[in-house]
């Protein structure tokens, strides 16, 4: 197994990627995150198809997740959901039902099952609350009236 081979190596390369990237996104006022998605992108399977140690990455990749989630639930302040409980629960509820009826009907609209259809839908409402709250975060927004509320909508869903 040379050098490029070894996974730990493989994920050396793909951190020193995202740093450059990370960095150019800062110069251009963007958020880091999205550097990242369009590296992974790039290096998986739709773009270059870099990655060779899959259950590796992916194994990182749900601990990342994790602790990103865990971040989440340190900032989570109940009293401000307490306040902002009805604003929340009435744009969590509208938001859910609208992603998921849009979601279904699109996803048949592509030839899929319905029960298959209903899966994507029901996933499709949960893939932003990790995005949003790193964003609010990066931007030091979670805790303004917004950033509490788009929390408050999340946790609802």
């Amino acid at each position: 197994m040379t050098f490029l081979q070894s996974p730990f190596s493989e994920f050396a390369l793909f951190l020193l990627i995202c740093a450059f990237a990370g960095a150019l996104f800062v110069r251009l006022r963007q958020p880091v995150l999205i550097a990242y998605i369009v590296v992974g992108i790039a290096l998986g399977p739709t773009g270059f198809g870099l990655v060779a140690a899959h259950d590796q990455i992916d194994l990182l990749a749900q601990i990342g997740v994790t602790v990103l989630l865990f971040v989440v639930g340190l900032k989570l302040d109940l009293n401000h959901l307490r306040r902002i409980g009805t604003v929340a629960l009435a744009t969590g509820l509208g938001q859910l039902g609208f992603t998921v009826a849009f979601g279904f009907a699109l996803i048949l609209l592509l030839g899929k099952a319905p029960m298959e259809a209903l899966y994507v839908a029901v996933a499709l409402t949960f893939s932003s609350t990790i995005i949003i709250v790193k964003l609010l975060s990066d931007k030091r927004e979670i805790d303004s009236l917004h950033g509490r509320i788009a929390v408050g909508f999340l946790i609802v869903q």
